[in-house]
């Protein structure tokens, strides 16, 4: 189990907290991650001190899940078990790397800007596929015919794109918004206000 050294705000990860992969490289999931620091967060100990780290959930738009993402803030730190191994931190965006206290475990982290959770496949329906597959390409490449069905589809395709291809950010205020840029980080693709459940958790609800 993850501990904390309170009075110098380490986390501190054993070896046997982590999921074999395989060879010497070890999974850690970083939504029971998450969850076990809230635990110890709880705790008599833990109570009296700031919170180790934010998160935003995952949250579905257009048709897409974007990832969730974990923040340790508030001057904590990670310290894995020392030991010869690589670390694969899977399951949502995160800055462990950025507040990991260096030793011999290699960390890989797999953050993306647009980072978003697939069922599998391209995403198409196999109605949508065969109709791509169906265009009529002809002088040179030009699109002649589409039908209105296979314009929608290249549209929600290339609104896909650019959402992945750049920065999202969450700016605060009064009424929150989350917004999406294209892959030069200053285009601005969607912003959408942001609203919460009981929980806390944030639910986009109405594009801006």
């Amino acid at each position: 189990m993850i501990s904390i050294t309170w009075g110098t705000r380490v986390i501190n990860v054993p070896k046997s907290y982590l999921t074999l992969i395989g060879g010497s490289v070890y999974e850690l999931d970083l939504e029971q991650f998450r969850l076990d620091l809230k635990d110890l967060e709880d705790d008599e100990q833990g109570i009296a001190h700031p919170d180790t780290h934010s998160h935003n959930t995952e949250v579905t738009l257009g048709g897409i899940t974007l990832a969730r993402t974990i923040e340790i803030i508030n001057g904590y730190t990670v310290t894995f078990e020392d030991g010869q191994y690589a670390v694969e931190a899977k399951g949502a965006n995160s800055n462990i790397a950025d507040v990991m206290n260096l030793n011999q475990v290699s960390l890989r982290t797999f953050n993306s800007a647009g980072l978003i959770v697939r069922v599998s496949g391209s995403g198409l329906t196999t109605e949508e596929h065969n109709q791509l597959m169906a265009v009529a390409l002809e002088d040179g490449g030009r699109l002649e015919t589409v039908d209105d069905n296979v314009i929608n589809v290249l549209s929600d395709t290339s609104f896909i794109k650019d959402i992945e291809g750049g920065k999202w950010e969450i700016i605060p205020g009064l009424t929150p918004q989350m917004v999406f840029y294209k892959a030069d980080n200053v285009t601005e693709v969607a912003r959408f206000n942001i609203t919460y459940d009981i929980d806390g958790n944030p639910i986009m609800r109405e594009r801006v």
